[in-house]
């Protein structure tokens, strides 16, 4: 039976491993799912094996143990990918955009390669839209506006606008011959997946009234996540899309998952961390880089999307590990950058030791191994399937506040939690504002008729304030973590009793519901016995009334 795993062993490695793995000696093909060199062909090829067998200071033992671990934990990843095939035709035409007569050299070059290929000035180019392998481009020629249609394009020190569309390659960023390549792989068949899975029942932008969030959007460095201000819905290109996960990272709510490693895929694999360090490393990181001896205990993570990780990604890898985590990076992710912050704060004031931290070379990875701690007391599991983001990280945040008090703590730019309070003297429960939540931080309570609110799952999004009729009744307080048990807990805000219909006794309203509205209109109804009556009846018994007093006075020949 053909094994999941192959191990290429160029070094001539003196301990056997798992009988899981397939060794060989030389490079080979065959249908593994992992392997450790792209000599020997798998559908996912795992550098970060050899890395750690050539720089892990375990003991033999622990480096059988941690080589099966590494290969398990990518293919956990692929047997949890939510992601799509999708392909798209890519033609042969190439705009070449560039101030160097020169390149006219290079637009023959691609035509003997049988690219249809145009040389353009910059100056004359306004706008770039579409996606590669059908690119819009606007030219302003002699005060006429023309269009062209290409498939892909390159540019020289290309403008941020045209590098958000995708088949726009900017050789002085790849290098010309990268550039090239790009051009030539791309052509005939293009091949691209889905990076971003959406829960719009949950967004903060999705079908409101009035725009509170759009961080997806803002951050996205591509045109792979528009908002349709009309509708208020978000437009997604994953063509487009790049996969770096930046708009996982600032959404609030969890809308936004990753399909190459979802959050319960990410549960999972943190169980592999036990008691290690998670060394995490981008992919676009060059682990030739990292010329150091690793710490015993030292697991490489390899990551796809570099901008992805949020909170509840952290806590979990931090309380299951029991271990400091360490980025190894050129580049943190606003939201990311913003919950390091975070988590770094609250594991100084719970246990005096950082958390998290980044680096991007090896000396500062050396000073890091000789300063860092362990905080196996923090750790704490639970079962995150069906659990939606803040919901993990309140649960995960609550046991570790663990009944004290650690103050309050201020949240990022990117990165929102914060508290609501409520007048009691002018909420009249109507409820608004519960429907406003769809994330269940507000919830209504028949059973008692009252109000509640859990702070630890609410967005901050300000949309129960914008929709609640009363003035000043709810404010919203904005960007900070109550780090205490009441901020975790489900609190009443307000309650009141039910009135009950003075015709029928049924109850329709509050009793703050029914005096206000009759606060508004006795003065609009005047010494009329009989409508002042209606404001304290039902929906039901209100025609009855005013239907019983027309029959009455139509009998003393008088009317309404």
């Amino acid at each position: 039976m053909q094994k999941e795993y192959v191990f290429y062993d160029t070094v001539g490695i003196d301990f056997p491993l798992d009988e899981a793995i397939e060794l060989v000696k030389s490079p080979c093909k065959g249908d593994f799912l992992v392997s450790n060199d792209p000599e020997a062909e798998a559908i996912i090829y795992a550098p970060e094996i050899n890395f750690y067998l050539q720089h892990s200071r375990d003991s033999i033992a622990n480096k059988i143990s941690t080589i099966t671990k590494l290969y398990a934990i990518r293919a956990l990843g692929f047997d949890f990918a939510q992601d799509m095939d999708y392909s798209q035709e890519v033609g042969n035409k190439v705009l070449i955009v560039s101030d160097d007569a020169n390149d006219e050299a290079l637009k023959a070059e691609l035509r003997e390669e049988d690219f249809t290929v145009m040389l353009l000035s910059s100056s004359i180019i306004l706008d770039v839209n579409g996606h590669i392998g059908s690119l819009h481009v606007t030219l302003k020629k002699e005060d006429e506006l023309l269009e062209l249609e290409c498939d892909q394009i390159l540019w020289w020190n290309a403008p941020s606008f045209a590098m958000k569309q995708s088949g726009v390659y900017d050789p002085a960023l790849l290098g010309l011959e990268g550039a090239l390549k790009k051009l030539r792989d791309n052509k005939g068949e293009y091949h691209y997946k889905n990076f971003i899975n959406y829960d719009p029942s949950i967004c903060q932008y999705h079908e409101r009234r009035t725009e509170i969030c759009g961080k997806c959007a803002e951050v996205c460095p591509t045109v792979a996540i528009l908002k349709e201000d009309e509708t208020k819905h978000l437009a997604f290109s994953h063509i487009d899309c790049h996969g770096c996960g930046g708009c996982v990272s600032v959404c609030p709510s969890g809308a936004l998952d990753y399909t190459q490693m979802p959050r319960i895929a990410f549960a999972h694999l943190s169980e592999y961390f036990k008691g290690a360090t998670a060394l995490i490393i981008p992919h676009k990181m060059d682990l030739g880089l990292i010329d150091i001896p690793l710490r015993e205990g030292v697991l490489p993570l390899m990551i796809e999307g570099e901008k992805y990780l949020h909170e509840a990604h952290l806590l979990n890898l931090l309380q299951t590990s029991g271990n400091p985590i360490i980025f190894y990076t050129d580049f943190i992710s606003k939201g990311t950058g913003d919950v390091i912050r975070i988590l770094n704060e609250i594991f100084e004031k719970k246990y005096h030791k950082k958390a998290i931290y980044v680096c991007e070379d090896s000396a500062d990875l050396a000073r890091i191994f000789e300063s860092m701690e362990s905080f196996p007391e923090c750790m704490y599991g639970i079962n995150e399937d069906g659990l939606r983001k803040r919901e993990i990280f309140s649960a995960r945040l609550s046991h570790l506040v663990d009944g004290e008090d650690l103050g309050v703590l201020k949240t990022g730019e990117h990165v929102h939690y914060g508290n609501i309070v409520i007048d009691e003297s002018k909420c009249t429960l109507c409820l608004s504002c519960v429907g406003a939540c769809n994330v269940r931080a507000l919830t209504a309570h028949p059973e008692d008729n009252s109000l509640r609110f859990n702070a630890s799952i609410c967005t901050n999004c300000t949309y129960c304030e914008v929709t609640c009729p009363e003035e000043g009744c709810l404010t919203v307080v904005r960007d900070e973590i109550s780090l205490k048990p009441s901020w975790f807990s489900q609190r009443i805000m307000t309650k009141d009793e039910l009135f009950t219909c003075i015709e029928c006794g049924t109850p329709f309203a509050t009793v703050k519901a029914v005096e206000k509205i009759a606060a508004i209109m006795t003065p609009l109804f005047g010494n009329d016995a009989v409508k002042l009556r209606t404001l304290y009846c039902c929906a039901a018994c209100k025609p009855k009334v005013m239907f019983k007093a027309h029959m009455e006075n139509e009998n003393k020949g008088l009317s309404l």
